[in-house]
C-alpha cells in the first residue's frame, strides 16, 4: 500500500509539472502569434492576394498552443486516474502521453529543421521590408512599425541608413532616450548601433522556437518516467482486483 500511495504521490506532482508545461507553452504560443501578427499586419495586402503558401513561423505558434491544450488536458486525466484509482483513466493516461511524446519530438524536430532555416530568414526579411516600405506612404504603418522599432530597439528594415533616401532625420523610435528628446539626428550613435529590425525580428523568432522546441524535448524525457509510473500503478491495480474476488468472507462456499 505504501507502494501504491508513493506512486500516486509522484504521479500528483508530475501532472501538475505536465499542467504548467502546457499552460506555459500555449501562452507562449499565443504571445508568439500576437507578435508576429504585428509585422504580418504591417505588409501590403495587394502584394499577398495570391501568396496562398504556408509558412513555418506561422504555422509553429498553432503547434505550441494545440500542444500545449493537449498536454493540459491529459494531466487533468492523469491526476483524476491516480486519484480516482481508475485503470480506465490511467490507461487512457498512458496512452495519450505515449502519443505527446511523439508529437513533442516531432513537432520540435520540425521547428529544429524548418523555422530554424533559411525559409525563416526570407519570411521574416519579406515582411519587414514590406512594412518598411509600405510605412513610407501609409502614416498607420509608420506609427506601428515605430512601436516594432521601440520594442525590439532596432531601426529601419535594414539599419538607420533605410532612413536616408526619405527623411531629413531618423524616427524618434530608432533613438534610446527618444521620451526625452525632440529629434534624433543621423548622427546620432545609439540609433546607427542598433541593428535593423529584419535581423532583430528573425534572431528572436528563432530563438523562442528553438527554447520552447528545446522546452517540449525535456519535458518529454519527463514524461516517460510519468508513463512508466501509470503503467507500474495499472498494473498493481489489476493485481489487486484480481485478488480481491477469491477473498471469501468466513462460512462462505464456492457455491
Amino acid at each position: 500500500m505504501a507502494k501504491e500511495d508513493f506512486i500516486k504521490s509522484v504521479l500528483y506532482v508530475l501532472n501538475i509539472i505536465y499542467a504548467v508545461f502546457g499552460l506555459v507553452s500555449a501562452a507562449t504560443g499565443i504571445w508568439f502569434f500576437v507578435h508576429l501578427s504585428e509585422f504580418v499586419a504591417l505588409r501590403n495586402s495587394n502584394h499577398y492576394l495570391l501568396d496562398y503558401r504556408v509558412y513555418w513561423p506561422q504555422v509553429a505558434p498553432w503547434l505550441f498552443i494545440l500542444l500545449g491544450l493537449f498536454i493540459m488536458i491529459v494531466a487533468f486525466c492523469g491526476y483524476c486516474g491516480a486519484n480516482k484509482e481508475s485503470r480506465g483513466l490511467l490507461g487512457m493516461y498512458g496512452m495519450f502521453l505515449i502519443l505527446i511524446i511523439l508529437l513533442q519530438f516531432i513537432a520540435a524536430t520540425l521547428i529544429f529543421v524548418f523555422v530554424d532555416g533559411e525559409d525563416t530568414d526570407r519570411f521574416i526579411k519579406d515582411t519587414v521590408y514590406d512594412g518598411y516600405y509600405n510605412s513610407q506612404s501609409n502614416p498607420d504603418v509608420f506609427k506601428a512599425f515605430g512601436r516594432i522599432e521601440r520594442k525590439l530597439k532596432c531601426c529601419g528594415a535594414n539599419d538607420a541608413r533605410d532612413y536616408r533616401s526619405w527623411r531629413n532625420d531618423l524616427p524618434l523610435t530608432c533613438c534610446l532616450d527618444s521620451y526625452y528628446r525632440a529629434t534624433c539626428e543621423f548622427t546620432d550613435k545609439e540609433a546607427n548601433e542598433r541593428l535593423g529590425c529584419a535581423k532583430v525580428a528573425s534572431v528572436y523568432t528563432k530563438i523562442i522556437s528553438s527554447s520552447v522546441a528545446g522546452a517540449s524535448l525535456l519535458i518529454a524525457i519527463v514524461e516517460i518516467t510519468g508513463v512508466v509510473l501509470a503503467w507500474k500503478l495499472f498494473h498493481y491495480m489489476r493485481e489487486v482486483e484480481h485478488y480481491l474476488p477469491s477473498e471469501r468472507k468466513e462460512g462462505e462456499t464456492e457455491c
